[in-house]
């Protein structure tokens, strides 16, 4: 007999991928959801890549702002 699995079902989409939001004057853009973790990231000067992890509360203030 096959076992069911449980798929979590989405939630609204707070944040959309690629996103952008700036924090103290520097852009950074959204890469990634997982649960209530956004990973934020920004290329840097000499191409260095940079990324943050912010919870999708923090990051939906910071898409407020900028409205």
């Amino acid at each position: 007999m096959r076992k069911n699995k449980e798929f979590q079902v989405k939630k609204e989409v707070l944040i959309k991928i690629g996103e952008r939001v700036f924090i103290d004057d520097v852009e950074w853009k959204a890469a990634e959801v997982i649960n209530d973790i956004v990973t934020l990231y920004r290329e840097g000067i000499g191409g260095e890549s940079h990324t943050i992890q912010k919870t999708v509360k923090e990051v939906k203030t910071l898409v407020s702002k900028k409205t």
